[in-house]
């Protein structure tokens, strides 16, 4: 029965999906019939265009060459200079055509034989093509070629942003395509579509708009070079970009080759080649003759990581200006990057190119650590980031070495943070809620993981007792900041990070590890730091940003970061202070004493550690009054980093930036008292504790005694247990350095590890869903104290 009333529905589903169909044809059939017989103002065709511009010849050059115009991109001013930074797409790239001649004739045969045949006979648009084409939709067919001609698909690039199948979007596509055809002459709609047609990502890795960027991009050749099969294939693509692109695997560039072969045989249909040709073009080994990543320069010469920046943070800026734009359509994120990179945009940096150039200067003299991986020599990569504590602004950053490494490791990798959270989601929120104070007495000991038996520990494996929450910070320790978190609340504790720009990943959510700095994938070094340049800014946060103003190609600024981003005050001022205070004693007596503060004199400077499990991931980010500075390492495969090499890099690099500008970062200035105070906490200043530096030894002697014969037996036995064997070689991570299957930080495997210098904890025998640390650390006795 139940399979009767199934078959009955899907049958009833298709009868309403063909019906659609017929009836969208019998519209598109009345539509053309309108404009044919009519004219363009009348009955259905002007219902759904009376709010469609009626675009002079003056308006359509505007539009057609907005997205022809090559973008720019400009360092912050100084001295009342601005200086350019480059253009936004490789000059090789963007060449336009500007005449037929420049192209070669088996490319303009392919695309009249595949997309157009009829192009220099119709006004715009083919009726019959349209209804071929939607009838071949309903039935089920396979569409060879489209309905639309060249003159339409011109249109659609430039003038449609919404891809939905609707009779609206086809009356205006078919009413601009006629407007078209009325103001340019054939070559020029032929010139105009060659160049702005989208072919995918390249072999240098950049996207392709124009049949000069594919020619070069897809075989690294120039367009009156191209070979009869280069010419069908680059034709052949037009329709599904992706789905023919060669570089994205076998299988595309097998149905690429399947298309190209259609290509051909409308060629000689089309009687545009001889069967000598056609039979030559299909033997032409097309996978051979694709280019090589090592065959380009890199086109944006000098400063590669900024161009690219900027462009991300671009599309970002302009796909949410739409969306506060309740008439907005839906735009794909291919028409933003075109807008970015052609659009005739001028954005208008944060970046300050002297202190940019000493960072990466300074940065590319540290000696990198190297590891093997399947035979490949890799290094272990750096990421640094400096934020103006004031706006937000980031001023300066190291993304890595573009010629060995074009992963941006400062701006666009996340990494997980480890205990450098630990300000931002427990200590600051704990305090500005009134949870602690940074007086507040909390006992250091064995408390269970949420629905286990293990428990979490510190890094020597020694509980402190009764601690301040400053020492606590101080020493990273971890049961603390468990505790602190459990009172605080995981909902309030998230709320806060996400005020920062530090999204929480729904799978962390009501998860204890996050205290501990165990997410799922992690941050940028530039949403940390701009984080940290919050506290500094004594609870006022600016988005970290690298983009100041955009500004159109006729003057107009479109967007102004101070006018269109107001700051939001997270911790109260005093709280604030008070957390500089207690992040200044990591400098001065804590986890980064020795490699920071006894490095660096005459600077006041606060900041926090941070390392996760097996040190996939190290950080510092620290600042001074003035700036924040934010530097990770790792490398891009599960390999253990050098415990020194972040806190090395910060020095080198703090140094840099302040000698590059030291009106900016200026020397012996202090964090000012902005007034008021905060009242002491208890938390668990009552509580009596067995643990503590008193209790050491009797501690030691009392697990002895709990250790059961068997066990003691066990462990002379094999005194190397499995805690001390090396683990096994760990894979890769993501492109995205997210969570990584062996653990790292990832609460489901046992959260993040800290290091010794950290006060964390050896990654041992793993941890459970909510486990934290990932180390089992001692078994409680069936009744434990309570932590609270």
């Amino acid at each position: 029965m139940q399979t009767n009333i199934k078959k009955s529905s899907q049958r009833k589903f298709s009868f309403m999906k063909i019906l659609r169909q017929a009836l969208f044809v019998l519209l598109v059939a009345f539509l053309i019939i309108s404009v044919a017989t009519i004219g363009v103002g009348a009955g259905i065709v002007s219902a759904y265009t009376k709010s469609e511009t009626i675009r002079t010849k003056e308006d359509y050059d505007k539009e057609l060459e907005a997205l022809s115009q090559t973008s720019y991109a400009y360092f912050r001013e100084k001295d009342g200079q601005i200086k350019q930074i480059g253009v936004m797409i490789n000059p090789d790239d963007r060449q336009l055509v500007t005449d037929l001649k420049q192209v070669s004739p088996y490319l303009i045969d392919a695309f009249l034989a595949i997309e157009d045949k009829d192009f220099y006979e119709h006004n715009g648009i083919v009726p019959r093509s349209i209804l071929r084409a939607a009838f071949q939709q309903m039935s089920g067919s396979d569409v060879t070629t489209g309905g639309s001609t060249l003159t339409q698909q011109l249109v659609k690039t430039h003038f449609l942003d919404y891809k939905d199948k609707s009779l609206k979007r086809k009356s205006v596509e078919i009413i601009n395509a006629v407007r078209l055809e009325k103001y340019y002459d054939k070559p020029e709609i032929f010139i105009k579509y060659m160049n702005s047609v989208f072919f995918g990502t390249g072999a240098h890795g950049k996207n392709m708009y124009g049949v000069n960027a594919a020619a070069r991009g897809l075989f690294n050749k120039k367009l009156k070079d191209l070979h009869l099969a280069q010419a069908a294939y680059i034709a052949g693509m037009v329709q599904r970009p992706n789905a023919y692109n060669p570089f994205r695997g076998e299988e595309e560039l097998k149905l690429g080759l399947k298309r190209m072969r259609l290509v051909l045989d409308k060629m000689l249909e089309e009687k545009k080649i001889t069967k000598q040709q056609y039979d030559e073009a299909i033997k032409f080994d097309i996978k051979k003759s694709l280019a090589k990543p090592n065959m380009f320069v890199n086109g944006y010469e000098k400063y590669p990581f900024i161009i690219t920046a900027v462009e991300r943070e671009a599309v970002k800026i302009l796909k949410e200006m739409d969306q506060k734009n309740p008439d907005a359509v839906t735009r794909s994120d291919e028409y933003y990057t075109k807008k970015v990179r052609q659009g005739g945009l001028r954005f208008y940096t944060t970046i300050d190119q002297e202190m940019y150039d000493k960072i990466n200067q300074a940065a590319k003299e540290i000696e990198f650590p190297t590891r093997t991986y399947r035979g490949i020599k890799i290094k272990e990569q750096i990421g640094a980031t400096v934020v103006d504590n004031r706006t937000g602004e980031i001023l300066a950053f190291y993304a890595g070495n573009f010629d060995e490494n074009e992963k941006d490791h400062a701006l666009d990798t996340v990494n997980q943070p480890g205990s450098a959270i630990k300000p931002l989601l427990v200590y600051g929120p704990a305090l500005n809620e009134g949870v602690i104070s940074p007086n507040s007495i909390i006992i250091d000991e064995p408390i269970r993981k949420a629905g286990t038996r293990s428990v979490y520990r510190n890094a020597d494996g020694n509980y402190r007792g009764p601690v301040s929450a400053t020492e606590a910070l101080k020493k990273s320790l971890n049961i603390p900041a468990v505790k602190i978190y459990r009172k605080l609340g995981f909902d309030k504790g998230n709320d806060y990070l996400k005020k920062m720009n530090l999204p929480i990943h729904k799978r962390d959510e009501g998860v204890e590890a996050l205290a501990l700095g165990g997410f799922s994938y992690g941050y940028t070094v530039a949403d940390m730091t701009g984080a940290f340049a919050m506290i500094a800014n004594y609870g006022k946060f600016n988005k970290a940003h690298l983009i100041d103003r955009i500004v159109t190609a006729d003057g107009k600024e479109i967007y102004n970061f101070k006018r269109d981003n107001e700051p939001q005050q997270i911790f109260s001022p005093q709280v604030s202070y008070q957390l500089i205070k207690m992040l200044r004693q990591v400098v001065t007596g804590g986890t980064a004493a020795s490699s920071i503060g006894a490095r660096i004199s005459g600077y006041n400077i606060a900041g926090k550690t941070g390392t996760t499990t097996s040190q996939y991931d190290l950080w510092f980010v620290g600042f001074t009054p003035e700036i924040s500075l934010g530097v990770w390492s790792g490398y891009d495969y599960n390999y253990t980093g050098n415990q020194n090499l972040a806190k090395n890099a910060w020095v080198k690099i703090f140094k840099a930036a302040a000698e590059s500008n030291p009106e900016l970062i200026k020397r012996g200035s202090n964090f000012k008292d902005p007034g008021g105070s905060l009242p002491n906490k208890c938390f668990e200043c009552n509580k009596k504790s067995n643990y503590g530096p008193s209790k050491k030894k009797e501690n030691e002697e009392r697990r002895d005694r709990e250790q059961s014969p068997q066990r003691r037996s066990r462990n002379e036995q094999n005194p190397n247990d499995s805690q001390n064997q090396p683990s096994p070689t760990p894979p890769p991570r993501s492109d995205n350095g997210g969570s990584r299957s062996n653990g790292n930080g990832s609460h489901d495997n046992g959260g993040n590890n800290h290091g010794s210098s950290d006060g964390g904890g050896s990654r041992g025998g793993g941890g459970t869903p909510n486990g934290g640390e990932g180390t089992s650390g001692p078994i409680l006795p069936p009744e434990p104290t309570p932590s609270f």
